[in-house]
């Protein structure tokens, strides 16, 4: 029996994006992914290069019948071309008609390649193509694109690519290099080296006197590598100037800088004396003191700017149809964003402006739509709307695309608008238009706050239509419309004044029931007021005996039904009261009956947040409350035939304490497991930045924590709700009011307010994903922003943008109502739990809880938690719940926390392994400090954590950690050795109602094992049956070694301290697996026969047999001596393959398929589903 391993799932940093004809390509690795241009629904994916990661790619012809674009990376090249009918139908069938050209290898590292401007010009039939590419030590080459004929008549024709030197190389080491055709004969090149250089070049074809090519600038003044240069076509800077040419540049040192090259012309050559100018081009190393003497104020210099906060990878310049002139250009670097830049003039130097540069860059847009660190690829296309769009591509596999605007029609997001208004710009107008008997009087420069005119509160009636009150009681309508306003001009026309009530004037409060168009107001004498859009006044409906502190309005029973209920609190009094009131559609609402709600100060304090109800049941009626400490009250409202319009009282029938620490509750909503169901999740938010689910059930009164996430917004969370099956959180993070989408862990909306102590409230968009509108203050002006769908589109969903340091795959549960889970960890200190369906890989659910980079994870054997750890000795213990699919699918929580024991923590737990007993976990660990140590970890005790022994190893430091049995572990470490550890008597089962943890006992090694000269990376294990098992471990020698261990059963005689498992063979190590470190392995067993999967930092994955000799058995192997011992195993590699991902960490078994098949997981930078085939036969 053979083996087949192919790739099923690749999932790697975008690192190029182009569109071309009908499509928008992607590449990841070596594969390019193809995308519809217009939807971005993804069709197809092809492989063109065997492992090379595709780095470039360039459209050569693109037309309605003809697609025709090249790709390079590293020293490889290839063309693809493509014909489109005219009713092209089903894209999928097209892809399958496309056409490869050879593999062309270059002599050098490609930088960048364009095609000649003869190509464009003579249609995109042409039967020669030329190219020019530009290589990482600054030799230009010229490839040469032809059409190759098929094997018969009926074949259409493939390219086929040769490639010539038209300049040798030089000394320069360059990390960026652009080129541009100036005409067809000429050819303009930005190189920028490794050592803060940009040298400025070209080269010419003479016709019959040959090619020249001339140095004509060497700009100096970044302060680091050159990673991103673009020379800009002629640009119209200002008018009465001329067009001029500029040359863009990015670093490291964070900068993107502007360079006039203009006045260059093709004489002209670099000034230095006593050199010609063929050689400047290779003297250019970056080794001189040039770079020290240069005045970074030179006149060739246009503009700095200033943004990122990291390393700038990519520059380029922006054409925008902008009636205002100007250059925009476009830059994305290591802090993953994206930033938009308007290169503006300079006023002249002063204070307040001390550059001397002529010009200056401004930023006017940024986007940060990906996770971890940087974004290497992003392409600008237009859509068959006219609309201009930019779509990125980062380290963490996600593609994204979101509106681009120019600077004058720069909105908030996709489809916004931005109106802001002045107090008198909507109650001077109104009031003027209104005849009244008494004229608005001036405000005083020095009046009293209370009597000072300013907006007090909002509320939403309608999804366009929300109600303002000022401090003077007066209260408007407002319109929001979907056309952007400018600052400054007034909305009179969209404002209608309601009413004035004196209850109003120097306080209020207002909520609404937009369902029903409805709003509710209060003020400072205990009056509740009511108001239905377009009516003329407000209506009082209820008056308590003291001030309003806040009001909350829900529903109760279906939508459109005619019940509200209010539940208002009262400042001063220990109590709140309960509304019941009945809305007509034509009548003012009337109470139909009052509950007082008891409040508990020492228990829940008196400040309520947020409010639910839920509508009556065969349990009754129930009132869910947050307050400000905290906790979450649950009361009983009595029924229908209890209430009257006396006030009858609420009880408390449980109290959930603590669910957002001390931080306020700021919203709850009930979700039923059925509409009737007694029981269901309860959903809510708050200042804490978290987001939790609890398990709630009415009728045996008991809640569980199923779900407890902190979000990456925040942390004043401020309210949550669904929009077609996602749930959807709101709330103020730093200066942002942010809308997230918890499903696809998106930032779908994202508005400056200056923070969140202010007045504001926000209507999402309920008939279309994503949005909004949001109404605030700022500096005593209303805004209104108004955001109809997500601020970006999503084509390819991320996960960790960083590299990935530890997989584990949960066990299939046995009734497959669990789904298989795949958990990550990163060194963006994330854990990510995907699942695998249909081929891809997708993320459900992220939890932060880690503040060091991830070391090791691993599920428990029924999959119900999870640990993880990590660095200063962070250890934390997830219990996993399974969720509807509305509210994520999976709930998480951190059950416990290992607390750390040396003194200052600043261990990391390298490895450690998890065995179940009973009702309790044996835990062992090792730490880099070469500690080991055990635990029971018995989650149903007061005391989780039972010390169990603890031991010293060396000065090395223990990188792998497994249990071979309950009474012994296996480590490994630097020092290359495997040792035994013998678990002291009792340890296999511990105490499980032990009110208090005992002491430790001493653990101590034996049997050390010689198995790699350095540090082992990599450590698995198998049985082969009921007393021996198979070990193997790869090391940081490029070697892989295995070790059989057999277990015998102890008697009751024997020492604890010796161990009941050893060694049946010396190791036996294969040298030279691999060209580099072994990092990762996995045992794949197949009916009766063992195989192994081996990877490295050479990102080859090797698969092994391992054959058990049948002589081997635990008899013969006592009777052995060790001057008479042959080999136990025979091994052979069966296949290999190459994998995608950079710097493999860790590869776990997804699922095994008993007809045939198996899939592995590689992890490192990025992820890659490997599926195994088997093939029977030799």
């Amino acid at each position: 029996m053979s083996a087949k391993l192919q790739h099923e799932c690749t999932r790697v940093p975008v690192t190029a994006l182009s569109p071309c004809g009908p499509f928008l390509i992607a590449a990841e690795g070596p594969f390019l992914r193809f995308y519809t241009r217009q939807d971005y629904l993804f069709l197809s994916s092809k492989r063109v290069f065997q492992a090379q990661v595709i780095l470039g790619i360039s459209v050569l012809s693109s037309s309605d019948h003809h697609v025709a674009f090249i790709v390079w990376g590293g020293l490889l090249v290839r063309s693809l071309e493509l014909s489109v009918p005219t009713n092209r139908g089903d894209e999928h069938a097209l892809l399958d008609s496309l056409r490869f050209s050879n593999v062309a290898k270059a002599t050098d590292w490609i930088l960048d390649l364009a095609p000649g401007l003869h190509d464009q010009a003579n249609g995109s039939n042409n039967e020669v193509k030329v190219c020019a590419a530009v290589t990482a030590h600054n030799a230009l080459l010229e490839l040469t694109i032809r059409r190759h004929p098929g094997h018969d008549a009926t074949q259409s024709s493939s390219p086929h690519i040769s490639i010539v030197e038209l300049t040798a190389s030089s000394r320069s080491i360059l990390y960026s290099a652009h080129l541009l055709w100036h005409n067809k004969d000429r050819i303009l090149i930005a190189a920028g080296t490794a050592f803060g250089e940009i040298m400025y070049w070209s080269w010419t074809r003479n016709g019959n006197q040959g090619a020249t090519s001339r140095m004509h600038r060497v700009f100096l003044g970044h302060e680091g590598s050159i990673f991103g240069v673009q020379i800009s076509r002629e640009l119209t800077l200002v008018p009465e100037e001329g067009p001029k040419r500029l040359l863009a540049s990015c670093s490291d040192d964070r900068t993107i800088r502007v360079w006039d090259v203009s006045n260059i012309s093709s004489d002209d050559e670099i000034l230095v004396e006593n050199e010609e100018s063929g050689g400047q081009r290779t003297r250019h190393t970056g080794f001189s003191n040039a770079s020290f003497d240069v005045d970074v104020s030179r006149r060739d210099c246009f503009a700095i700017g200033w943004g990122h906060i990291s390393r700038v990878w990519t520059v380029r310049f922006l054409d925008f149809t902008d009636p205002s002139p100007g250059v925009c250009l476009l830059s994305a670097g290591e802090d993953a964003t994206s930033r938009s830049w308007k290169l503006v003039p300079s006023s002249d130097p002063g204070p307040e402006n001390p550059s001397p540069l002529p010009y200056r860059l401004l930023q006017f847009d940024y986007t940060s739509n990906h996770n971890g660190k940087n974004i290497w690829s992003m392409t600008v296309h237009s859509l068959s709307s006219g609309q201009r769009e930019l779509i990125t591509g980062g380290a963490d596999n996600k593609i994204t695309a979101c509106s681009l605007s120019p600077p004058s029609l720069l909105s908030q997001g996709t489809g916004s608008s931005l109106s802001e208004f002045a107090v008198d710009d909507i109650v001077s107008p109104v009031q003027a238009s209104e005849e009244t008997s008494s004229a608005p009087q001036p405000i005083a420069s020095h009046r009293p706050s209370n009597k000072a005119e300013f907006f007090r509160s909002y509320t939403f009636i309608g999804d366009n239509t929300f109600l303002l009150t000022t401090n003077s009681g007066k209260i408007y309508m407002q319109s929001t419309s979907s056309e952007s306003r400018p600052c400054g001009e007034n909305g009179v026309n969209e404002s209608t004044f309601v009413d004035q009530l004196q209850d109003l004037t120097g306080y209020s409060v207002c909520t609404s029931v937009p369902a029903i168009n409805a709003a509710f107001t209060a003020g400072s004498r205990g009056s509740i007021f009511f108001y239905r859009r377009n009516a003329t006044s407000l209506v009082k409906i209820h008056t308590f005996s003291s001030k309003v502190g806040e009001i909350f309005a829900a529903r109760n029973g279906p939508l459109g039904g005619p019940e509200v209920v209010l539940l208002v609190t009262l400042l001063g009094q220990k109590v709140a009261q309960l509304l019941h009131l009945n809305v007509s559609e034509n009548n003012p609402p009337t109470s139909s009956a009052i509950t007082t709600v008891p409040l508990f100060e020492e228990s829940t304090g008196l400040v309520i947040t947020s409010m639910d109800y839920i509508p009556a049941s065969s349990r009754g009626t129930h009132l869910l409350v947050g307050f400000r400490r905290g906790s979450i009250a649950l009361y009983g409202i009595p029924g229908a035939e209890d209430k009257g319009t006396e006030t009858s009282p609420a009880s408390l029938t449980q109290l959930i304490e603590r669910v957002h620490e001390k931080e306020a509750v700021t919203s709850i909503k009930w979700f039923p497991t059925t509409p009737s169901s007694l029981s269901g999740k309860l959903v809510s938010t708050g200042r804490d930045g978290r987001l939790t689910i609890h398990a709630l059930n009415l009728a045996t009164n008991t809640t569980t924590l199923v779900h407890n996430s902190v979000l990456p917004v925040g942390p004043n969370i401020e309210g949550l709700h669904f929009n077609e099956g996602h749930l959807l959180v709101y709330g103020f993070s730093s200066k942002k009011f942010v809308l997230y989408d918890t499903a696809t862990e998106d930032e779908i909306m994202s508005v400056d307010t200056g923070g969140a102590h202010r007045s504001w409230t926000f209507h999402p968009s309920l008939h279309k994903y994503g949005g909004g509108t949001l109404v605030w203050t700022r500096a005593s002006r209303l805004h209104i922003c108004r955001q109809d769908g997500s601020s970006h589109q999503v084509i390819r969903p991320g996960g960790h943008g960083r590299e990935i340091k530890a997989v584990a795959v949960s066990p299939p549960s046995v009734d497959g109502v669990r789904k298989q889970l795949i958990a990550t960890g990163a060194e963006d200190t994330d854990i990510k739990i995907f699942v695998y369906e249909d081929g891809e890989i997708t993320c459900r659910r992220t939890l932060r809880r880690h503040t060091t980079g991830i070391q090791h994870l691993q599920w428990s054997d029924d999959g119900e938690y999870l640990f993880s750890s990590g660095g200063c000795e962070e250890f934390y213990v997830w219990r996993v719940h399974t969720l509807p699919a509305e509210l994520g699918g999976i709930g998480v929580v951190c059950e416990s926390v290992y607390a750390p024991e040396s003194e200052h923590s600043d261990l990391r737990i390298m490895s450690f392994d998890v065995r179940r007993q009973e009702s309790s976990f044996l835990i062992a660990m090792v730490f880099s400090n070469s500690d080991v140590k055990a635990y029971s970890y018995i989650p149903t005790t007061a005391t989780k954590w039972h010390p169990l022994a603890k031991g010293i190893y060396s000065t090395s430091c223990l990188t792998q950690c497994a249990f071979l049995s309950p009474t012994t572990i296996i480590t490994t470490g630097t020092d290359g050795h495997a040792v035994l550890w013998p678990l002291p008597t009792g340890s296999e089962h511990p105490q499980l109602h032990s009110s208090a943890p005992s002491a430790a006992q001493s653990l101590t090694w034996h049997q050390p094992a010689r198995i790699h000269q350095s540090s082992s990376k990599t450590l698995a294990i198998h049985p082969l049956d009921m007393k021996t098992m198979l070990i193997a471990s790869g090391g940081d020698d490029g070697s892989l070694a295995f070790l059989l261990a057999t277990s015998r059963l102890p008697s009751a005689s024997s020492d604890s301290t010796v161990a009941d498992t050893s060694y049946a063979h010396p190791p036996i190590v294969v040298t030279r697996a691999h060209a580099s470190a072994v990092t990762a392995c996995t045992i794949l067993p197949y009916q009766s026969r063992v195989f192994v999967l081996t990877s490295g930092n050479d990102q080859w994955l090797r698969l092994w047999e391992v054959v058990l000799r049948p002589r081997v058995g635990a008899k013969e192997v006592e009777e052995e001596t060790a001057g008479d011992v042959s080999d136990p195993l025979d091994f052979r590699r069966v296949r290999k393959i190459k994998t995608s991902v950079a710097d493999v960490s860790s590869m776990a078994v997804l699922a095994q398929d008993g007809e045939g098949m198996a899939r592995v997981l590689i992890c490192g930078v990025g992820m890659e589903v490997i599926r195994v085939d088997w093939e029977e036969g030799v």
